[in-house]
């Protein structure tokens, strides 16, 4: 039996397994699976397969959704210093509240607190706060 290899191809196309994206010119979500390319619709089998084709081919590109975090995942966003006006890079753990998904909608939700930091000065500069790394 030969290997499955499509781990390696979502790899070399900047996705992993499960991981929902949608394609340039395209409305559906896609996903890849050890079983192939599925999209979030009702389609004919051959119709996922001739996208799979193109991205194959790179007659059509992926899109990349933002990150989302699952129920209870932590990530990092900006809070308000503890004794100071100062923005600075904050843990919280997700949940659908309108906090997080407001925070979500702007793309302020990081998956490492590493990428929050590169992130806030430019945030702060365009919000016109003070911040401290």
């Amino acid at each position: 039996m030969s290997k499955n290899i499509l781990p390696e191809i979502a790899k070399m196309l900047d996705v992993e397994l499960g991981e929902e994206f949608k394609i340039e010119g395209d409305n559906r979500t896609y996903w890849f699976d050890l079983d192939g390319l599925h999209s979030g619709e009702y389609v004919a089998e051959d119709e996922d397969d001739a996208m799979l084709h193109d991205l194959l081919c790179g007659e059509v590109e992926i899109v990349k959704l933002p990150w989302k975090p699952k129920q209870d995942e932590t990530f990092y966003t900006f809070g308000i210093h503890a004794t100071e006006t100062k923005w600075v890079v904050v843990s919280v753990k997700w949940w659908d509240n309108v906090k997080n998904l407001a925070l979500y909608k702007i793309g302020w939700i990081y998956r490492s607190q590493a990428e929050a930091e590169a992130a806030l000065p430019a945030v702060a500069a365009e919000m016109g706060v003070r911040y401290e790394l």
